[in-house]
């Protein structure tokens, strides 16, 4: 009989020591192979891809203890930080599917290749789809009680994680929700209102917030002094702890600002400026500062950029993007470096992504690869397909 060979490495336990060169070691027990110190095999296992980390979590509880403390996945996420990725999702099948790819930065770079990530079954609302800090929000639909219900979802594409968050019920009205992300305490945060159908009032009735990674999820009630209510379809962005997106407050548009840590609400007024020609076409982080991509009908685009939040002062810049972004409002952003970049909404055989710059005031595009061959295969189009800059990979579990 064949015994298979005994291998010391195989049947041996980590432990941690303290050692002059860093406070914790790992050591096997049971041969003679020691293991570098802990801050080197971080610093290793941190430039790593997300996949690579979930299969390594498997290997053992001390890796899976290692790889699921708050600070590896601290240190993992500002890591990630410095290789942005860009982000496709869309429902087909019934799956939600996800795949990512580099996000290019070479000139002549012409094709990228996407990862696929994961995929869940479910019936989904197409029309909201949202992203902060490697996390994406969206409905799903459920019955409950003899009726189908939105049922909120977090999801992670990096390490496959899903969860189903607690409804909101709210009769006779509908939800606005936005995801937010608050750098100091690390904490993700939904932000719930409900506002009459129809367009019935010009103000949200109840204000919820539920934070995540604390504890079963709950919804908490949470006052707002300003009397206003989200424009329907417009998705807020989250900028250094502040949640920002489109409302209406006494008939004028106004940016709601939700300070995702301290739970508090403000408003930046738009200019006399603004008149009813002027379409807020999206919100996007431009230079790390809050800016809108604006549409007047007198000087065509306008790309206006928050130079002074304090004291509400805008710049303003012409240029000139193609006609066809303004039929993909969903999925313009902008990158770290100031280009504007848009992708169709819905599924083309090739797939292309724009990145305008404002500097040049030209635009490149590249072939987005993969997608078609690893999800589709030719069979179908998507109805939806959301695509988000600046995705990190985050490993760290709700």
């Amino acid at each position: 009989m064949n015994q298979e060979k005994y291998n010391p490495v195989n049947h041996c336990k980590i432990i941690r020591r303290r050692t002059q060169s860093s406070t914790t070691s790992l050591t096997y027990v049971g041969g003679n192979l020691e293991m570098p110190p802990i801050d080197l095999i971080i610093e290793i296992l941190q430039r790593l891809p997300a996949k690579t980390i979930a299969k390594l979590r498997c290997v053992s509880k001390q890796w899976g203890s290692l790889l699921s403390n708050p600070d590896f996945t601290k240190s993992f996420l500002t890591c990630s930080s410095t290789r942005p990725r860009l982000l496709f999702t869309f429902e087909f099948g019934g799956k939600w599917h996800f795949f990512s790819s580099p996000q290019p930065r070479n000139v002549d770079e012409q094709i990228v290749i996407a990862d696929y990530h994961m995929g869940f079954s479910g019936d989904w609302y197409k029309e909201i789809c949202q992203s902060a800090n490697g996390f994406i929000y969206l409905y799903d639909k459920q019955m409950f009680k003899e009726k189908i219900e939105r049922v909120p979802v977090i999801c992670n594409p990096s390490t496959g994680q899903k969860v189903h968050l607690p409804i909101v019920i709210a009769k006779n009205n509908d939800l606005r929700s936005f995801l937010g992300y608050d750098p100091i305490e690390n904490q993700l945060k939904v932000l719930c209102m409900a506002v009459a159908k129809y367009n019935q009032q010009t103000n949200s009735r109840e204000h919820k917030v539920l934070t995540l990674g604390k504890g079963k999820p709950s919804w908490r009630n949470i006052e707002c002094l300003f009397p206003h209510f989200p424009k329907n379809y417009k998705n807020g962005i989250c900028i250094n702890g502040i949640l920002y997106y489109i409302a209406r407050s006494n008939l004028n548009t106004v940016i709601a600002c939700f300070d995702v840590k301290y739970e508090k609400f403000r408003f930046i007024q738009i200019d006399e400026e603004s008149s009813i020609l002027t379409w807020f076409l999206t919100l996007i982080n431009y230079k790390g500062k809050l800016a809108a991509l604006v549409f007047d009908q007198s000087l065509h685009d306008q790309l206006w950029v928050l130079d002074d939040p304090e004291n509400e002062k805008w710049s303003k810049h012409i240029f000139h993007l193609p006609t066809a972004a303004f039929v993909v409002i969903r999925s313009i952003w902008a990158t770290d470096s100031g280009e504007i970049v848009w992708a169709p909404s819905r599924w083309t055989y090739p797939f292309y992504v724009f990145y305008y710059n404002m500097e040049r005031q030209s635009v490149r595009r590249f072939e987005i690869k993969g997608i078609e061959e690893k999800a589709l295969m030719g069979h179908y189009r998507p109805e939806a397909i959301f695509t988000f800059t600046n995705h990190v990979e985050n490993v760290m579990f709700l």
